[in-house]
């Protein structure tokens, strides 16, 4: 009886000494964590199947960069930032004028949303453009895509959970 009440105490005082995780640490364990003005993503790394980016031009004036993260469950999440292409006039000749009018159309945008900058964010029309299956972020510029990409890339192969913030 004596060696299993000191065979206790012993495992006892091992499980006392063994720090417990603090709350900052407890979301990076395991898991890649974004934070972005539209919403928060977050997912074990052992989910992830593969991490990708591509660019495309939608439309003749409006081209994607898009961050693609496959965990092999119904649902993918894509982070994008989308920007409008500007015809470039040879030799410059009338390039002020076609300027001008990108920066109204963008000027009409903010104007008709009430809020500027709020046409940049992630919009759907059911059903034409709702996608099942399929979160999205819309961020502000090329490199927040590049920061995300190296965020999720270096969580993934390391093993080692991280949060990126992006304001």
């Amino acid at each position: 009886m004596k060696i299993f009440l000191v065979l206790l105490a012993m495992i006892g005082l091992a499980s006392a000494q063994t720090p417990s995780p603090s709350p900052e640490t407890l979301p990076r364990q395991g898991f890649w964590r974004a934070v972005l003005p539209g919403g928060v993503f977050r997912v074990r790394l052992d989910r992830i199947q593969s991490v990708s980016t591509h660019e495309y031009t939608i439309e003749p004036l409006t081209r994607v960069t898009e961050l693609t993260i496959d965990t092999g469950g119904a649902v993918v999440t894509r982070f994008y930032y989308l920007e409008i292409l500007t015809p470039q006039t040879p030799m410059g000749l009338g390039q002020s004028a076609v300027d001008l009018v990108k920066e109204k159309a963008e000027e009409a945008a903010n104007t008709v949303s009430g809020d500027a900058g709020i046409w940049k964010k992630v919009t759907k029309i059911y059903p034409s453009t709702t996608h099942a299956h399929t979160v999205e972020y819309r961020v502000e510029s090329k490199d927040d895509i590049r920061k995300l990409m190296s965020s999720a890339e270096k969580a993934w192969s390391t093993n080692h959970g991280e949060e990126i913030k992006l304001d």
